[in-house]
């Protein structure tokens, strides 16, 4: 595997991960507002909302990289 080919898999599993990582929190706020921490799922929101920020361009430097011919393995 060359180096691109190792940083475009490495980076691509990173975004995979922060968007399932995002998703989770996300869950974790919803929970935490119906057991009445409104003001902690606020918090918690507010964080999330900043990471989103960055997806656009995260997203935009994955796929100018160029894409690999076979699938990414997959990671437990």
């Amino acid at each position: 595997m060359s180096e691109k080919e190792s940083i475009t898999t490495l980076l691509t599993l990173l975004d995979a991960r922060q968007a399932r990582l995002a998703a989770a929190c996300k869950e974790i706020a919803d929970w935490v507002d119906h057991q009445g921490g409104h003001p902690t799922a606020l918090r918690i929101r507010d964080r999330l909302n900043d990471i989103e920020k960055d997806t656009p361009l995260i997203r935009n430097t994955l796929s100018s990289l160029k894409p690999l011919d076979r699938p990414l393995p997959r990671f437990r």
